[in-house]
């Protein structure tokens, strides 16, 4: 049976230096219509549509703060990826 569902999670403590340079990673790598994530041996590559679903969410408490990003597309034979939006 073809499995028809990949999933890598990373998550745990960085440096925000470290977070910085994750997030650079992946605006470079959107612009030439990849977004590539690896976890130990395990490597997944998505191509985002040219339109994407965001989602983001801020909030603060007492001694917290908090931001999520989420961004999602359905997958189009058509509208697989995109030339690079650098030019």
């Amino acid at each position: 049976m073809e499995k028809d569902k990949s999933r890598i999670k990373v998550e745990g403590v960085m440096q925000i230096t470290e977070v910085i340079a994750n997030l650079e990673k992946l605006v470079a790598d959107m612009k030439v219509g990849l977004v590539t994530i690896a976890a130990g041996d395990e490597t997944l590559t998505l191509r985002p549509s040219v339109l994407v679903n965001v989602d983001m969410k801020a909030s603060q408490k007492k001694d917290k703060e908090k931001f999520a990003l989420e961004i999602s597309w359905k997958k189009h034979k058509e509208m697989d990826g995109f030339t690079d939006l650098a030019e």
